[in-house]
């Protein structure tokens, strides 16, 4: 545990920096990333820091694709795209507990809640990066309402396949790092991930004045509740 810790602190210390120096994340971005991804690596060594990883890495990548189309659709993130420390905090909350309950508890239904999280949130952000790309007026999912890019609850068939890949990348990964036991469960896993990717859309069509973050929240939380689920069932 102490030698996790350790490798933790130096590598996620080494990732924050880069993420920082790239633009990726704000200041304080970078210190709740390196929070989160400590706790993580401690949790769950190298194996749940390389998930958070492809979220992060993943993400940044499709938020710069078509930043200035999405800039002028007004569906694209603030600030260049740097995410701060709420937005770390927000999706990563959950797979960190997710992965403090795999450690201390040593069961495999956690690292599936703890793939499916970050799942969702992976998801999640493919589907509102790729969306306005090739729809400039989703439908509210609540109503089927045509909104512009950028509504809170609005998606998109683009949007949601880029989601559904996502999902589906993120539980391929887990599967082939040995954090999933089977084929099966990948694809229970991949499913709560799309689920989450859905709540999100809908809490942010009802409650849209909870904000991005607790969205975010809701998100990787039934994410990680279903992923849990269809493990414990599977």
């Amino acid at each position: 545990m102490l030698e996790d810790l350790v490798a933790g602190v130096l590598i996620t210390g080494a990732f924050a920096v880069l993420a920082r120096t790239l633009g990726v994340v704000s200041l304080s971005g970078a210190v709740g990333g390196f929070v989160v991804g400590v706790l993580i690596y401690a949790s769950l060594g190298w194996r749940g820091f390389a998930v958070l990883a492809l979220f992060v890495v993943g993400g940044a990548a499709l938020t710069r694709v078509g930043y200035r189309m999405k800039q002028g659709r007004g569906a694209a993130e603030s600030r260049g795209g740097r995410r701060g420390a709420r937005n770390a905090l927000a999706n990563g909350a959950v797979a960190v507990v997710c992965a403090g309950l795999a450690a201390t508890s040593g069961q495999d239904l956690f690292a599936a809640a703890f793939v499916a999280s970050l799942g969702a949130a992976f998801a999640d952000t493919a589907a509102s990066e790729v969306g306005p790309l090739f729809s400039a007026a989703p439908r509210r999912i609540t109503t089927l309402e045509r909104v512009p890019a950028g509504t809170d609850g609005a998606v998109s068939l683009p949007g949601n396949l880029a989601g559904a890949g996502a999902a589906i990348l993120t539980a391929s990964f887990g599967l082939s790092l040995g954090l999933l036991g089977s084929p099966s469960e990948a694809s229970g896993v991949a499913l709560a991930s799309f689920a989450g990717m859905l709540a999100d859309s809908l809490v942010g069509a009802i409650l849209p004045e909870l904000g991005n973050e607790l969205t975010n929240v809701a998100c990787t939380l039934v994410g990680a509740l279903v992923g849990l689920s269809l493990a414990a069932a599977g």
